[in-house]
């Protein structure tokens, strides 16, 4: 897929689920994490805890059972947002990580006191939070997005 096509088709997925998100994100200092697999069937997880620990991002699930780590890498910033590439994506489950190759996507993260707008939108992204999307090789799109619970320097 040529760069141009590639970013017009991430930038229509951040605008539609980033609005779903504006509206879905629970009220608590928690984030909300969508799994749509390439079949269209669309798995929830509420309440995920997110730590930030240098270049790396870490979704937990409510329960504990599942990991997502998320190591960023070819960071800029728009204004107060800074904009990361997702460099590797790991999941753990039941006991075993498992790499997952990723085809796309982009890590907007606004740690400052304020709300910004996300780039080149209108959506805007609250204080300590963070937004994940990215499409899998699999075809599998996976979107969160939440406040940040935990920040090691």
């Amino acid at each position: 897929m040529k760069a141009k096509a590639r970013i017009g088709l991430a930038a229509g997925c951040l605008a539609g689920w980033a609005a779903w998100l504006a509206t879905g994100s629970p009220a608590s200092a928690k984030g909300v994490t969508l799994i749509q697999e390439r079949n269209g069937t669309v798995k929830t997880y509420g309440n995920v805890n997110i730590a930030l620990d240098r270049q790396t991002l870490t979704l937990r699930t409510a329960d504990g059972k599942g990991i997502l780590k998320i190591v960023t890498g070819a960071c800029s910033f728009d204004n107060s947002v800074q904009r990361c590439l997702p460099y590797s994506v790991t999941l753990t489950q039941n006991g075993k990580t498992h790499p997952i190759a990723i085809d796309y996507g982009s890590v907007f993260l606004n740690m400052t006191s304020a709300a910004h707008h996300l780039p080149l939108s209108s959506d805007m992204l609250a204080p300590r939070t963070v937004l994940v999307l990215f499409k899998t090789a699999h075809g599998t799109y996976v979107t969160s997005k939440g406040t940040v619970d935990e920040v090691k320097p």
